[in-house]
């Protein structure tokens, strides 16, 4: 062998392990990288989106449901992708390994591992899981609950064994094109938000949260007051007994709520969904959100800020869910923004087992009631509001590339009933249909959106151009 043969970094190594010197090689260094934007083809025409809300499916019903909605499930199943937000824990719970944890998200929801068959047979085939409930019975319950999303084929973003897993587009791929979902939470339990390994330390399952500081809005007046009692700085944000206030000209006499959303985890999530984007023909961001409570018709001041964000990120649809009800819906730069589609089931009195949390929670002797006693009482108290119960199933239609039109389905789920039929989907009635889709009207007309009434459905058309 010879030197000359030997040449580059390669052989400088070998030559040198010889003994034989060599000359300094020239180290060039890589030209840095740049970031540059990457294009994606629109979806192809004729392509169809359907979107329901909160999913609180806890037994199977779909004979039921074929006989009391079967046009909602034709909306469902005839779309080209349907999405909806897996709001429980999926799991046989006599053979379950793990437990309720010591925090829920107001409930230990648990459904049997046969409603995922059923769910996927309704024409659901994309989830998010970022929701309060997705720890409910801890990373043993979240892992089986994946395994079961897995085993049926339902693609589901937003919760995962990392934060990195948990935040990652998931794709579906359909006849018209590649659908990305990012699935997000800003109502969360603390226990539930993922974590990335870090050196030794391993990662942490759970869901893609979005933390945030929540801060009660009083006036000037009131703010001074508060920052007298708590000995603080009335120019600056006063906490005191764990609430944070800030003060606000012409703040309203009842208390208020604004947000402080946390920048490292919003940019996260517009990464996320940039590369949903670039690797789709259509992306969605999906947001889990109560804010500022279950109550109000209006989302929280971060909502639309947010979405406007991750339309620009480039998001084709953003869907909001989370607090049980329906609020408006926007078009902006001719995406559409749901910002709650409300309740598509909502069977969280079909439990027949609780946690003895529950029963403490109510300070109730197991030993006095039944479950459905227990579960009606309680949400006789926490979901009496009618709103709770009704609803709609979205549909988009995609022409040039662009959403072209919006059908809004009307569905109730049983208010006035009681037991295991109540909180189960079902076609809403033409007076009941009106009044939902009438709300809606006005809710959406805050953000400049109209939508007629035609035949019983709610119709927003878009501009083609």
């Amino acid at each position: 062998m010879t030197t000359r043969a030997l040449t580059g970094a390669f052989g400088a190594t070998i030559l040198l392990a010889m003994g034989v010197s060599t000359p300094a090689i020239a180290q060039v260094p890589p030209a840095p990288l740049t970031t540059t934007a990457v294009p994606s083809a629109p979806i192809a025409d004729g392509f169809t989106l359907a979107l329901a809300g909160d999913i609180i499916y806890l037994r199977p019903m779909l004979a039921t449901l074929e006989r009391q909605a079967p046009d909602i499930l034709q909306v469902l199943r005839g779309a080209d992708a349907t999405f909806g937000n897996f709001e429980t824990t999926a799991i046989d719970l006599a053979r379950f390994k793990g437990s309720p944890q010591a925090e829920s998200g107001g409930t230990w929801l648990f459904a049997a591992p046969s409603t995922v068959n059923d769910i996927a047979a309704m024409g659901f085939d994309i989830l998010s899981h970022a929701n309060n409930h997705a720890t409910d019975w801890g990373a043993e319950g979240l892992a089986e609950t994946l395994d079961h999303l897995d085993a049926n084929k339902l693609v589901h973003a937003g919760t995962g064994a990392t934060m990195t897993a948990a935040r990652a587009p998931r794709y579906l791929d359909t006849a018209h094109g590649r659908i990305g979902l990012v699935a997000a939470a800003t109502s969360f339990t603390p226990m539930s938000r993922a974590a990335d390994p870090q050196g030794e330390v391993p990662g942490r399952p759970g869901v893609n949260a979005i933390r945030s500081i929540r801060a009660g809005v009083v006036s000037p007046e009131n703010l001074r007051m508060l920052a007298g009692i708590a000995g603080s700085d009335p120019a600056k944000p006063v906490t005191l007994m764990g609430n944070r206030y800030i003060g606000r000209e012409g703040a309203p006499a009842k208390l208020s709520y604004s947000y402080e959303i946390n920048e490292k985890d919003q940019q996260a999530n517009m990464t996320s969904v940039r590369q949903a984007h670039q690797n789709g023909n259509l992306a969605i961001f999906s947001l889990h959100h109560h804010e500022p409570g279950n109550d109000s018709e209006e989302p929280a001041d971060f909502a639309q800020p947010m979405a406007h964000k991750m339309v620009d990120s480039g998001a084709d649809v953003v869907v909001g869910h989370g607090p049980h009800q329906l609020r408006g819906i926007e078009i902006y730069k001719g995406k559409v923004i749901f910002y709650s589609l409300g309740n598509f089931a909502m069977m969280n009195n079909s439990l027949d087992q609780l946690p003895a949390d529950v029963f403490d929670q109510f300070s109730v002797d197991p030993g006095s009631t039944t479950v459905p006693e227990l579960l009606q009482s309680r949400n006789t108290r926490s979901f009496s509001d009618p709103r709770f119960y009704e609803a709609v199933v979205a549909k988009i239609t995609y022409a040039g590339g662009k959403a072209s039109e919006v059908r809004l389905h009307p569905i109730e789920l049983g208010v006035e009933l009681t037991g295991a039929a109540r909180g189960v989907p079902r076609t809403a009635s033409r007076k009941i249909g009106q009044r939902i889709l009438e709300r809606l009207q006005r809710l959406s007309a805050v953000y400049g959106t109209k939508m007629a009434i035609e035949n019983g459905v709610g119709i927003i058309r878009l501009p083609a151009s």
